[in-house]
C-alpha cells in the first residue's frame, strides 16, 4: 500500500468505501424496522449493527425520518428496475409489471415493511408523507410511463396510473391487512391478466365518456 493510500484511509473513507457504508446502513435500517417498527428502531442500535458509528450514520442521515425515508427509496429503486420493456403491447406490458410488482412486495421484508406503515402512520404524519411520495415515485410512476408510451394523453396518465395500481395490488392489500398466504406466481399471473383486461376495458369507456374525446391510450395493439 502506497504513503497516499495510507494517508486517505486514516482521514475520509474513499467514495467506493463511504457508498459500502451507507448501503450497509441501508440494509441494516430496513431488517430493523421490519423487525421491531418505525418507533421501535434505535439509530444507535442500527448504528453499531452496521458497524459504523452514530456520528457516521448521523452525517448522512440527521434524524429517523430521513434514515427511513433513504430505507423506502432503497426499496423504491427494487421496484424500478423491474419495469417491463416498453416495446410489448400495452396489455402485456401492465400484466408483466402487475406480475412483477407484486412478486416484489409479497417478499417478506417489504410485507413487514408495509404493516408498519399501515400500523403506525396513521398516527404519524411524516411517516405517511414519506411513504406517499415513494408511492407516487415507484410505483405510479412507472405504469404511467407505461402508459404514456402507448398513446395515453399525459395529462390522463397519472390518474389512470393510480386506479391500475389500486387495482393490480387490490389483493396484495387484503392479504396484507386480514392475513394470508403470499399469492403463488400462477396466482398472481391470473391476477394481473384480470385487473388488466378490466381496467383497459374501463379505459375505453371513461375516454369515450369524456368532453375532450381526443386519441385515446392505443388500445387496438393491446
Amino acid at each position: 500500500m502506497d504513503a497516499s493510500s495510507s494517508k486517505r484511509r486514516a482521514g475520509r473513507p474513499s467514495p467506493e468505501e463511504a457508498e459500502q457504508k451507507r448501503h450497509g446502513l441501508i440494509v441494516t435500517a430496513l431488517a430493523e424496522f421490519a423487525r421491531i417498527g418505525f418507533h421501535g428502531a434505535s439509530l444507535r442500535d442500527i448504528a453499531q449493527k452496521a458497524n459504523v458509528s452514530s456520528r457516521t450514520l448521523y452525517n448522512y442521515y440527521p434524524d429517523k425520518p430521513a434514515l427511513f425515508e433513504a430505507c423506502l427509496e432503497f426499496s423504491g429503486r427494487q421496484i424500478q428496475s423491474i419495469t417491463p420493456d416498453l416495446d410489448v403491447g400495452l396489455h402485456e406490458g401492465l400484466v408483466r409489471y402487475a406480475v412483477a410488482m407484486q412478486r416484489r412486495l409479497f417478499a417478506a421484508q417489504a410485507m413487514r415493511i408495509a404493516a408498519l406503515i399501515y400500523r403506525e402512520g396513521g398516527g404519524f404524519d411524516e411517516l405517511r408523507q414519506i411513504a406517499r411520495i415513494q408511492f407516487e415515485r415507484y410505483q405510479v410512476g412507472p405504469v404511467a410511463r407505461i402508459l404514456e408510451s402507448h398513446g395515453t394523453l399525459k395529462e390522463r396518465c397519472h390518474i389512470l396510473a393510480t386506479q391500475f395500481v389500486a387495482m393490480a395490488l387490490g389483493e396484495w392489500q387484503r392479504r396484507l391487512l386480514f392475513g394470508g398466504d403470499a399469492m403463488t406466481d400462477a396466482q398472481m399471473a391470473d391476477h394481473a391478466e384480470l385487473v388488466t383486461s378490466i381496467f383497459l376495458k374501463g379505459i375505453d369507456r371513461w375516454c369515450a365518456s369524456r368532453p375532450d374525446n381526443a386519441p385515446k391510450a392505443d388500445m387496438a395493439r393491446r
